[in-house]
């Protein structure tokens, strides 16, 4: 049996997905599968697994209708034969040494999670930064006892390594059919995690700003922040410690809505957009009508200032209006 099962959801993604099973060919570390879920593409993506089904036993196709990228995962990790999962997206790609020193670390400090920095790739102007984690490799964490790791650490799924019970032994999957589904996730599972570590390096390569890129696009479906942040809040207090966490998830939540709501910025539908504001700040106020004063400052940016209100916002954006014309 491998020791860790990498799954990878494909969905249209012909012209970087060779870059991504290179690098994970490529790997230092040997043991371990890929499971490339063919979540339904239409372009030339499955012609390209095939190819590399062939130059490597290590590779396994999953082939299904379209589902999402949620549906893929879960789809994925009912597949999977390790009891450790990792999470690659099919635009992306791993440095040589990623499961090598992921899975180390998860077997000398016996975590049910790891976490490691990550290299952001700008297509349109070459640029890569380095986003790295606030905590030392040489321990463990919990949010028990570091419930600021909520505040610190990425939603996205794709720079842990997971113990594939985390998931199955807590009932926890990806939410179906929703964009944001990590914001949905990551919080359980750092709730239930025992110990989690920390590598102190990129070993995940995140191309930031690609054409389609879902995390860069504005539509009806920008309402599902919403819906994830009530996911999250939600299981929380059915968990029974809302409470005791209401100042970390409240930072989370209105971080995470605040960013989405950047996006308004070149929407010409001001109707569209006008609704999407009123329907975020409702939810906030329902949720904690202490906003904005928190523990931890949702304030991090120069300009977050402008998002953080509804009547600011809006005055903002009629004023961005007149001035592109």
């Amino acid at each position: 049996m491998a020791e860790i099962s990498v799954i990878v959801p494909v969905y249209n993604v012909e012209d970087y997905l060779e870059k991504c099973l290179d690098s994970l060919l490529n790997q230092t570390m040997t043991d371990f599968e890929i499971l490339c879920v063919d979540d339904g593409s239409t372009d030339h993506s499955n012609e390209i697994l095939y190819l590399y089904r062939n130059r490597d036993p290590r590779i396994r196709i999953l082939e299904k209708t379209n589902g999402g990228l949620s549906d893929a995962r879960n789809y994925g990790m009912k597949a999977a034969s390790a009891p450790v999962v990792m999470f690659v997206d099919s635009d992306d790609f791993l440095e040589p040494q990623a499961l090598e020193k992921a899975y180390a670390r998860m077997k000398e400090t016996d975590a049910d999670m790891v976490i490691f920095d990550v290299y952001q790739y700008f297509m349109k102007t070459g640029k890569k930064e380095i986003i790295a984690n606030q905590y030392r490799g040489e321990r463990t964490y919990s949010l028990q006892q570091n419930p600021e790791l909520m505040t610190r650490i990425l939603n996205c799924a794709w720079n842990k390594m997971v113990r594939l019970s985390l998931f199955t032994d807590h009932q926890i999957e990806y939410p179906k059919g929703y964009l944001y589904e990590d914001l949905g996730t990551t919080y359980k599972l750092v709730l239930k995690a025992r110990k989690i570590a920390f590598v102190n390096e990129p070993l995940y390569d995140y191309l930031a700003d690609r054409p389609g890129n879902i995390t860069q696009s504005f539509d009806r479906k920008a309402y599902h922040i919403l819906d994830m942040s009530r996911e999250i809040l939600d299981y929380y207090r059915a968990e029974g410690v809302f409470e005791q966490y209401r100042e970390e998830l409240k930072f989370l939540v209105c971080v995470n809505i605040i960013e989405n709501l950047k996006k308004t910025r070149n929407v010409r539908d001001r109707r569209l957009v006008n609704e999407y504001i009123d329907a975020c700040f409702a939810f906030i106020r329902t949720q904690f009508p202490d906003y904005p004063q928190c523990r931890y400052p949702i304030r991090r940016q120069k300009h977050d200032w402008i998002y953080m209100r509804p009547a600011t916002l809006k005055l903002y954006l009629s004023v961005r209006k007149l001035l592109h014309r």
